[in-house]
């Protein structure tokens, strides 16, 4: 956003602060896991955006993305983004969801992904911050005050299964994405809330990193963009 010259909070912020050195970036985090040299105009804060924000001057620009899974109140935290935002500012929320999709009835081949992908909403649900809530977005963002409200959807597939080149190179980075990340996303969560033992988590994973190799099982997530406008008063 080239006119937004003033502060600006995002969970990515070194691209932000490079196209835009006038700007001043503020990146958050729960853990200091920020790289050891960042431009002049970037400062990272360790915090949690669930407690109250106490920034000293509101933003022209908030950025999230990949929060599901660590948000109890989701209708709080668009509020919050509407009143730390300066009339005109905008909010923007990418995620992708844990949901999967095929256009030709690959989902039904695909069980042990399916039965992951359930377990896992139910797990995160009983833990009080249910993943799957990106399609939710839109509504919540409206519900906030927000204005000029649009979402956009991106097919990502799971393995390099596309024709299309793009979607093939997409699908590769996530299919690696997904093999690497199984086993966070899964152990904690399904230990603690659903009370399986690491042996069968384990077996299912085995099923789950097969159905992810097959590039006859056409199955895709969907990414979601999200931004609205806070309303210039008077307009």
């Amino acid at each position: 956003m080239a006119e937004y010259e003033a502060k600006h909070i995002s969970s990515t912020p070194l691209t932000i602060d490079s196209q835009y050195p006038e700007a001043q970036v503020i990146g958050t985090d729960l853990s200091p896991i920020q790289p050891s040299w960042v431009p002049p105009n970037c400062v990272f804060e360790i915090d949690d955006f669930e407690l109250p924000w106490n920034f000293t001057q509101p933003f022209d620009f908030i950025h999230a993305r990949s929060v599901e899974g660590s948000v109890k109140d989701f209708p709080h935290l668009f509020r919050q983004a509407h009143q730390s935002l300066v009339p005109g500012g905008w909010f923007e929320m990418m995620e992708p969801t844990v949901d999967i999709f095929s256009d030709d009835d690959s989902v039904s081949k695909a069980p042990h992904l399916s039965e992951w992908r359930d377990m896992l909403i139910e797990a995160s649900g009983k833990f009080g911050k249910e993943m799957g809530a990106a399609k939710n977005y839109k509504k919540w963002m409206t519900e906030a005050g927000f204005t000029d409200v649009t979402e956009e959807i991106f097919k990502v597939p799971f393995s390099p299964w596309a024709k299309d080149p793009k979607l093939k190179e997409l699908g590769r980075y996530q299919q690696a994405n997904m093999l690497e990340a199984l086993d966070a996303y899964s152990l904690a969560l399904f230990t603690r809330f659903l009370g399986w033992s690491v042996d069968q988590i384990q077996m299912l994973l085995v099923g789950v990193r097969q159905e992810l190799l097959d590039r006859k099982l056409h199955i895709y997530s969907r990414y979601y963009l999200v931004y609205g406008r806070k309303e210039i008063e008077g307009s």
